[in-house]
């Protein structure tokens, strides 16, 4: 069965990368409840982030539940207004964004978490650590791997978008790292390389 996946993040410094591809499912996927699952998301969530920061040297992140309460919050507001943006005055909070578009009506929340996570850190790819600092196409990475950042919130909420004249489901990942990454001087430091 075809479907569309659309993938959009968004950095803290607000640069939005857009993927898009068309991918097959096989009648193996599973998919979570009608509501979204916020434990398995987020334990999903901090796993893969941690299997990350390990190959970086970087401590686990711990949860926080003001974070959570905090990304939660803002992952309700975005789908409810479908706009794709980064929430205000977060006080020293780093942020990633991420919204996955499908023709299911639910999306297991391991696999959306784990999705958001390994979207953030594809990034690598572009980052130059003979030169480190600051990019929009690296944001997401470095924040992910902050050695500095010691807490995780995330939050998950569906909305519905239309493409192209379809309407899609869109789950939408906000997390929030404190004390926040991407802080410029500070990459050499905090974003060391595997």
């Amino acid at each position: 069965m075809n479907k569309l996946f659309s993938t959009l993040t968004l950095t803290t410094a607000t640069a939005l990368t857009v993927a898009i591809a068309t991918g097959v499912m096989s009648n193996n996927s599973v998919f979570g409840e009608t509501s979204i699952d916020l434990a398995k998301l987020r334990s999903a969530a901090v796993s893969k982030h941690n299997a990350y920061r390990a190959t970086h040297k970087s401590p686990n992140l711990t949860i926080s539940d003001s974070l959570n309460s905090s990304a939660q919050a803002w992952a309700e507001k975005i789908a409810s207004s479908g706009e794709f943006e980064h929430s205000t005055n977060r006080n020293n909070v780093g942020e990633n964004i991420y919204a996955s578009y499908t023709t299911e009506s639910t999306v297991d929340p391991a696999t959306l978490g784990n999705g958001a996570s390994e979207d953030w850190y594809s990034e690598i790819k572009d980052y130059k650590y003979e030169s480190p600092g600051f990019s929009s196409d690296t944001g997401h990475f470095t924040q992910v791997v902050w050695k500095g950042s010691t807490q995780l919130g995330c939050g998950a909420a569906q909305g519905t978008e239309t493409i192209q004249g379809t309407k899609y489901n869109a789950f939408y990942v906000v997390c929030q790292y404190a004390p926040a990454g991407n802080v410029q001087g500070q990459f050499p430091d905090n974003v060391l390389k595997p």
